[in-house]
């Protein structure tokens, strides 16, 4: 997307950020990756922990540790 057709609707801020994390599994890269660092990269995986199912996708894609997982209020660690 450019940056005058980018939705701020969190459906599709989720599969933005979903193409972009699959897109860079096992060395992928885009046309924002520089030496070895990718902002949209960053900006996906942040973007994923703030869902349910995009935290399920980082940890079956190894990109985030168990231990630093948010829990839920009442949830035990």
């Amino acid at each position: 997307m450019s940056g005058l057709d980018e939705s701020d609707r969190p459906a599709d801020r989720f599969d933005s950020a979903r193409r972009t994390v699959l897109q860079h599994d096992d060395g992928g890269t885009c046309l924002q990756c520089a030496d070895g660092s990718c902002r949209q990269q960053a900006w996906a995986i942040e973007e994923l922990k703030k869902h349910p199912g995009g935290l399920l996708l980082l940890q079956q894609l190894e990109l985030l540790n168990p231990s630093n997982q948010p829990t839920q209020e009442g949830q035990p660690r």
